[in-house]
């Protein structure tokens, strides 16, 4: 578990990753978003409307943690949803995800056209 919250860190330095419902739903809309995580106590509406959105294009999501280790590992406040920018990244953390035994709800990792 230390292992993806140290990657989703790692994802924030590179820049890669966009915190916060709003700019998640941005993320997701605009076809940035390779992955999205969510905290254990997302609240019901925000986690359909985000997985409707995931589902919709193709986009897999994963529940890792509270909102309060999701927020430290980007070293912010706490957040309840995070994605991921970069397929890389992204892949990476499905990879340590399945080792980990976290469920990956769709399956793959978005390529967006450049």
């Amino acid at each position: 578990m230390k292992k993806i919250f140290a990657m989703i860190g790692m994802a924030q330095r590179a820049g890669k990753v966009s915190a916060g419902t709003v700019a998640v739903k941005n993320s997701i809309i605009r076809k940035r978003a390779c992955l999205l995580i969510m905290s254990i106590d997302i609240s019901s509406a925000t986690k359909e409307s985000l997985q409707s959105n995931c589902e919709k294009l193709g986009i897999p999501w994963i529940t890792v943690g509270d909102k309060y280790e999701l927020g430290a590992a980007i070293g912010k406040a706490y957040r309840v949803a995070v994605t991921i920018n970069d397929e890389g990244l992204a892949g990476a953390i499905l990879k340590q995800s399945e080792s980990v035994g976290i469920k990956i709800e769709s399956t793959g990792v978005v390529q967006w056209p450049k």
